[in-house]
């Protein structure tokens, strides 16, 4: 059973993967960046709702594969949502990432560059 999103239930994007890894200089991250949609009254998996992972970092530390700053996914039947490959600039330093979707509070994802 899934919920949808927009229909009134109090929804939390959860950590799911990714978050708190560490790569080398234009390296690829081992893993993408992952997270859950779930309503936080019946811990029930929200599923066919876009997420967004949007890049906040000022300097270039990581971008997803192609370049870009933003990307967005849908949730699959368990409500987890994962992006692209990420790959590491040439900057060292914590690169954050802020996770949005509709009827949920933004949750901040940081991967690191390591110099």
């Amino acid at each position: 059973m899934s919920a949808k999103a927009g229909s009134g239930q109090l929804l939390a994007i959860r950590p799911a993967g990714g978050t708190g890894q560490h790569a080398r200089p234009h390296q690829t991250f081992a893993h993408p960046l992952k997270a859950r949609l779930v309503d936080t009254r019946t811990d029930i998996p929200v599923a066919d709702s876009e997420v967004t992972f949007v890049w906040d970092s000022m300097s270039q530390q990581a971008l997803f594969e192609g370049d870009e700053t933003t990307v967005t996914a849908h949730t699959d039947a368990q409500g987890y949502a994962e992006t692209p490959p990420l790959v590491a600039g040439d900057a060292a330093g914590t690169a954050t990432f802020t996770v949005i979707a509709e009827g949920a509070a933004p949750e901040q994802f940081e991967v690191t560059v390591d110099g």
